[in-house]
């Protein structure tokens, strides 16, 4: 057990006897990557943002999260997923549009504007995913978790969480390899 669970084990319960500095410091160690968790999961900013306290709610009215098992953030990660499935499963779609950037944020430069797209157009290839496909890929990906972890946030067996994972891969190099290669170079 690393130094960082017993950390997280001993700020939970002074947050939970109501320390409130505990409590804000596991909130700003975790808050990010629940956050960004749920916003891919599920395209929504505002949802994202719910789910987040939600799951921070749930950590500090008791849910039973034991630092022998794992850690608190793969643990923090498995019930932002219950919560985003619950939201889309209530919202009956599998995944909305993805949010469009700010107008403010437009790029400068015409590399910095083609790698926007670029991104853009990865987004909506992963968004697209068959749902338990898009899991592994984000977890593994964005959230750099272990095959082990994410077995443990997604309840299914390492096996299962590699297949979707080569799967989801296989699917984004389809999707993305005629908008990714490179322009032919022709004399003019």
């Amino acid at each position: 057990m690393d130094g960082n669970l017993v950390s997280d084990a001993m700020l939970l319960e002074r947050a939970r006897s109501g320390d409130e500095a505990a409590f804000f410091d596991l909130y700003q160690r975790y808050r990010r990557p629940v956050f960004q968790f749920a916003w891919r999961l599920t395209g929504s900013e505002a949802l994202a943002e719910d789910i987040a306290q939600e799951c921070f709610l749930a950590l500090l009215e008791g849910a039973g999260y034991d630092a022998g098992r794992g850690g608190l953030r793969t643990y923090l990660l498995g019930i932002a997923r219950h919560r985003a499935l619950r939201c889309l499963r209530t919202n009956e779609r599998e995944a909305p549009e993805p949010e469009e950037p700010p107008a403010d944020a437009a790029p400068d430069s015409l590399s910095a504007m083609l790698a926007a797209e670029r991104a853009a157009l990865v987004e909506r290839a992963i968004s697209a995913l068959p749902l338990l496909q898009r899991q592994a890929l984000i977890l593994f990906e964005y959230e750099d978790l272990s095959m082990e972890e994410i077995a443990q946030v997604t309840e299914s067996d390492v096996g299962a969480v590699k297949a979707r994972l080569f799967r989801a891969r296989e699917s984004l190099r389809r999707k993305l390899a005629p908008s990714m290669a490179e322009p032919a170079r022709g004399t003019q």
